[in-house]
């Protein structure tokens, strides 16, 4: 089992607390309003659960890569939906910080954060599928500054973001992985955000399209080197998932809270549903997964603090995580029969929220291809 420190469980009490009283109170309303919390996602920037860091080590963070997964899976316990915004906002904010232009950090990153800005990364394309590199959209050089051209769909916090990471093509490169990425802010001209796609979970977390027409960004926008970004991009696949295992496990532990509390009560002729083996089990059997995928998540965050190659192994722990999270969700909805059908309780919007996490940041599917493409490379000889 992995051990934390004094200070690392002393953190996840504080978060536990924080959670209790500033985000499960509100937590039933926001997700039928459907808006992205800004003013709570400012609190939690002044109260510093946003300066996090993983594979990317950014000099000064508050938070290491261990202490980031506990904050995501404690916030996550309250809200899910806020965890998967802060994951995108987050990869921005330390990309920036690491390798964009000194005048374009003093305009995003202080601000990123304490939470007055939101960030979103804009990779994905309707042509590219679950293929990241799938990038038609284009930036040629003009003059003082780059103009983008193209369109990104399944965008986290678009239409909330105050700017976005944009990955596009050199318009004289034919090769797929020959990639830049570019800071464009939400108000530059010939930003489009304004569409988004309705959901059936993750309510506040806004996801959409972002449509670029000749749209104009300055030089010193270009994070990253020109045609260099392939890198980059490879291993914030990873931290994403790393960041949806979080999500999955806090969401699977605020549904087997949700299940706990209701089947304790006491019930006709004086018994609780938790004196029933066919309900106790079942919840015993979501504290048996939950430990496994949270002692698993805390020794690959370890591996990304050590800068080691985890791509196998994080998309191990994403597809256990995120499958885990489904099942023990399904569960403590069944364990509340009917009241756990009614639209916008506790643990009906861990169910809806927890399907996104199979399929956000690669789907089971492509992990298994991530998986499986190691192992067989492994048997071939390779390293």
């Amino acid at each position: 089992m992995f051990q934390l420190t004094e200070q690392q469980k002393q953190l996840q009490k504080e978060l536990r607390s924080y959670v209790d009283r500033e985000i499960l109170p509100l937590a039933g309303d926001l997700d039928v309003s459907g808006v992205f919390p800004s003013d709570l996602f400012r609190r939690i920037g002044a109260a510093g659960y946003l300066d996090l860091n993983f594979y990317h080590q950014r000099p000064g963070a508050k938070y290491n890569c261990l202490e980031s997964v506990i904050i995501l899976e404690e916030l996550a316990r309250g809200l899910p939906s806020l965890g998967l915004s802060m994951s995108p906002h987050v990869q921005c904010q330390n990309l920036i910080a690491l390798h964009g232009a000194d005048s374009l950090k003093k305009r995003v990153v202080p601000g990123a954060i304490r939470g007055e800005q939101l960030l979103g990364f804009a990779i994905s394309e309707a042509s590219g599928g679950s293929d990241a590199l799938g990038i038609d959209t284009t930036a040629v050089f003009d003059g003082d500054g780059w103009v983008l051209n193209g369109e990104k769909c399944w965008i986290t916090n678009a239409g909330a973001a105050t700017g976005y990471i944009v990955a596009a093509k050199s318009a004289v490169s034919e090769r797929s992985r020959d990639v830049s990425l570019f800071y464009v802010a939400a108000d530059t001209p010939g930003l489009d955000d304004s569409e988004r796609a309705p959901l059936i979970g993750m309510n506040n977390s806004p996801t959409g399209t972002v449509r670029l027409d000749n749209c104009k960004v300055p030089a010193d926008c270009l994070v990253g080197r020109e045609n260099a970004a392939y890198g980059l991009i490879k291993v914030l696949l990873n931290e994403g998932r790393l960041d949806m295992t979080a999500l999955a496990i806090g969401t699977a532990q605020s549904a087997m809270e949700c299940a706990i509390r209701y089947s304790s009560s006491t019930g006709r002729y004086g018994r609780s549903l938790s004196s029933y083996q066919g309900i106790s089990f079942p919840v015993s059997r979501m504290y048996e997964k939950i430990f496994v995928a949270r002692s698993t998540m805390y020794h690959v965050a370890a591996l990304f603090e050590s800068q080691a190659r985890v791509s196998a192994e994080v998309a191990a722990l994403k597809l256990f995580a995120s499958e885990m999270c489904l099942e023990v969700c399904r569960s403590a909805v069944q364990i509340h029969g009917a009241q756990g059908m009614k639209l916008h309780n506790r643990a009906e919007r861990c169910f809806r929220d927890a399907q996104m996490l199979t399929i956000s940041e690669g789907s089971s599917e492509v992990c298994q291809i991530v998986i499986s493409g190691k192992l067989y490379h492994a048997e071939q000889g390779g390293s």
